[in-house]
């Protein structure tokens, strides 16, 4: 009985998973699409929940807002708990953990994957000599110019050119990547054998 429960409850906890990413993509687009029957309808279902993670400063970031990942990881985590407890009939803290450090790393790890894709765009941008008033290269290097400022400062304190600063930036988020999944996959493996 408790393994259907548990079941059942992993399955909802999916299913609004997917409704949120939906009513995200949804903010997207403006227009009939963005702003019709579903989206009003998908937001009284959504805000509640997601309004509770925009109260905290700490998810806002300049002008970004990253309290719908933080939801997202929320939900993941006590997800894999009820998942976990229907397969197994019990939880640990240690898979507990687990869950949330995979969750945590999973959004970084996606952040990562971005800021790499969006270096290499522009890396090809310059490499075929596209003009840079584009709105997409003048975007792209809004968002990226903070992150590069800070990776060239952690190894050296003289500026160096835009080009460098894509590649040392892609050097690094890419090490950062590797070596963080290694780990995280190291750690977790060791969480999810605690006895406790």
């Amino acid at each position: 009985m408790v393994k259907v429960l548990m079941s059942t409850l992993s399955a909802l906890i999916s299913f609004y998973t997917l409704i949120i990413v939906v009513r995200i993509l949804l903010t997207w687009f403006s227009g009939p699409l963005g702003y019709g029957r579903v989206y009003f309808f998908l937001t009284r279902i959504t805000d509640p929940y997601l309004n509770y993670f925009r109260q905290f400063p700490v998810f806002k970031v300049g002008r970004f807002d990253f309290s719908p990942v933080a939801a997202l990881i929320a939900l993941s985590v006590v997800g894999n708990i009820f998942h976990s407890i229907a397969l197994f009939g019990r939880i640990t803290l240690g898979s507990i953990m687990a869950f949330t450090l995979e969750a945590v790393w999973s959004a970084v790890s996606f952040f990562l994957f971005l800021y790499l894709l969006m270096i290499v765009l522009r890396l090809l941008g310059i490499l075929f000599h596209s003009n840079t008033t584009r709105p997409l290269w003048m975007t792209l290097d809004m968002l990226l110019s903070p992150l590069l400022i800070r990776i060239t400062h952690l190894f050296t304190k003289k500026p160096v050119s835009y080009i460098h600063g894509l590649l040392l930036g892609f050097a690094f988020l890419l090490t950062v990547r590797i070596l963080g999944g290694l780990l995280v996959g190291r750690l977790t493996a060791l969480l999810y054998r605690l006895p406790f």
